[in-house]
């Protein structure tokens, strides 16, 4: 049975949800801007963390190193492929999927939770979001 995650429930904090080009899949994650005025993004002194630590659903640690490009004073966030790749590898992530970085509030406040999600076709042809299954079986 496949996950589901609702991002409308109260308890969920989404870090943000993007939808996966292959420019994405292929380089580097385009992180959205918004992202560096969310919390737990930011430092205790205000800036920028130079990593997103995130656990997955079975729990394995991921530290994406978020790289920030200044473009006429407007930063434009990044995650690098050497920590992104492994990510899209491990979950056979294509474009038409997309990531989700969201915390709970019943999890300790600088626990970020990751997943690969894939749309789903649900009963009566209405359309989801599920949790890609990792599909390679990797320490």
């Amino acid at each position: 049975m496949k996950d589901f995650i609702d991002i409308n429930d109260p308890n969920t904090v989404v870090l943000f949800f993007k939808l996966l080009k292959k420019t994405d899949l292929e380089h580097q994650l385009i992180v959205p801007t918004e992202v560096l005025t969310k919390y737990p993004v930011l430092g205790p002194n205000g800036q920028v963390s130079e990593s997103i630590i995130s656990v997955d659903k079975n729990e394995k640690r991921w530290e994406f190193r978020l790289a920030i490009r200044k473009n006429d004073n407007h930063p434009k966030p990044t995650i690098p492929p050497a920590s992104w790749h492994p990510f899209v590898e491990e979950y056979g992530l294509r474009a038409g999927d997309a990531v989700l970085f969201y915390t709970r509030l019943d999890d300790a406040p600088d626990r970020i939770q990751v997943r690969g999600l894939r749309k789903a076709i649900l009963f009566m042809g209405k359309e989801s979001w599920v949790e890609v299954e990792k599909v390679h079986n990797q320490a």
